[in-house]
């Protein structure tokens, strides 16, 4: 690494706010607290998702977008096509409106760094953005960054997508004259509840009435997610018996100490920080109980649908063992799905349609027009595009720039900003001068 340092300013961004309108966009949508909360039953969430969606719908309402925000808090808005373009491929663009339950979104404080010169990101409260942790950034040497301040993170998952649509939308709103986009029919839809796995389930695939569709919630600049994992939650639960511990030879029993009994029996080397690429895992990532009860939240991810059924059969034997240990009872386990890996349902529409509708190629060919160079990528996680190609609407994600997502070491390079909202117009006008039969 580097010996520079160098810190990001909060005056550098509000001067560059006022030249770059699609910077300015994004620093707006990250005054909106909008941390989606797993634990919650309301819908979306978290009251900061609906306040973000109303305050787009009526900036998008009274610019003459026809806009419908639901009870759940989805924002749809509907562009007809330009002349001529009405039988284009019918497309959906999406990004959502909530940020992870991983790190605060409340009271974002971004700042920028001018002309990275390279080396480590000091933030505001002492914390260090280095190389080694992000090799990302050896890429953006001399390019204009947005950092955080150290205490939350940037919203820049997917506030960065939002942004995007809402310029595009501006474009495409626009007249001929005026250099108004030209585009087919067209849907954009900010979603809720992304980050806790519950967005699909808002999203009717018919009111959509597309074609294909494309998520605008990637990360490096080019990235064209074509692949994800096969993803399942378990929960494992523990009964034990609480007794005084003045009495409690032979009779207590620790369901806590059970679930983190249970935990040392997973695969070591199966886990998030120890795989990588194409390799799955088992990611126990919430525990909470006492005596008496207890329970383990697991993530089981696999490319291969073999390989997450494999991961569930491990449990089950584990629950099992631990109920032959410890006496019958002692466990129980519930799995519920998440998403499927969307690159096999992107493939059945490429032949369905025999050839017609192609979004990956589509994105490929945008990200060149762009001036970008696309990298076909299996991404280590899930998009909206896992359950919506799942249900016969096929759709990849494409990247937004954003780095190092859901912590305090979010960072955002503005020209890889710049090229998603390029990549996301070239992909419109190149869709626009296609005809579906």
């Amino acid at each position: 690494m580097t010996d520079k340092q160098v810190m990001g300013s909060k005056a550098a961004l509000v001067a560059l706010c006022k030249n770059d309108p699609l910077v300015a966009d994004f620093i707006y949508l990250t005054s909106f607290d909008t941390q989606a909360d797993g634990e919650s039953k309301a819908v979306p969430s978290t009251v900061g998702q609906l306040r973000l969606s109303a305050a787009l719908h009526q900036k998008l309402s009274a610019s003459g977008v026809k806009t419908v925000q639901e009870e759940t808090g989805v924002l749809l808005a509907t562009l007809p096509a330009s002349e001529g373009c009405e039988k284009a491929p019918r497309l959906c663009l999406i990004a959502h409106l909530d940020t992870a339950p991983d790190a605060s979104g409340a009271n974002v404080s971004p700042r920028l760094v001018s002309a990275y010169p390279g080396g480590t990101i000091t933030l505001d409260n002492g914390l260090k953005l280095t190389e080694e942790f992000c090799p990302e950034l050896r890429a953006h040497v001399g390019e204009e960054i947005i950092v955080t301040d150290g205490t939350t993170l940037l919203g820049a998952d997917d506030k960065a997508g939002v942004a995007v649509l809402l310029n595009l939308i501006k474009d495409c709103v626009k007249s001929p004259e005026e250099g108004g986009l030209r585009h087919g029919p067209l849907k954009v839809v900010f979603s809720v509840d992304e980050e806790i796995g519950l967005s699909c389930e808002h999203l009717n695939v018919e009111k959509l009435e597309s074609d294909v569709a494309v998520t605008v919630d990637g990360c490096e600049r080019g990235e064209v997610d074509v692949e994800t994992f096969n993803a399942a939650e378990a929960t494992v639960t523990f009964r034990g018996v609480a007794v005084h511990t003045a009495v409690a030879k032979g009779k207590l029993k620790s369901a806590l100490k059970r679930a983190c009994e249970f935990v040392t029996e997973l695969p070591a080397a199966e886990a998030p920080e120890s795989t990588a690429e194409r390799e799955g895992f088992y990611h126990p990532h919430h525990l909470q109980g006492s005596v008496e009860s207890a329970s383990v939240k697991i993530l089981l991810r696999d490319f291969e649908a073999d390989g997450l059924e494999r991961r569930k059969a491990l449990l089950r034997e584990l629950v099992l063992k631990f109920n032959e240990r410890y006496g019958e009872g002692t466990v129980s386990l519930e799995i519920n799905f998440q998403y499927h890996n969307l690159k096999a349902y992107l493939d059945k529409a490429v032949q369905e349609s025999g050839g017609e509708l192609d979004p990956v190629a589509w994105c490929v060919e945008a990200c060149k027009a762009a001036g970008v160079k696309a990298e076909l990528k299996s991404v280590r996680g899930g998009t909206d595009g896992s359950n919506l190609s799942a249900r016969g609407l096929p759709c990849p994600n494409l990247f937004t720039g954003a780095l190092n997502c859901h912590g305090v070491y979010e960072c955002l390079p503005v020209p890889s900003l710049h090229a998603s909202l390029e990549t996301v117009r070239s992909l419109v006008t190149l869709i626009a001068d296609k005809t579906r039969s």
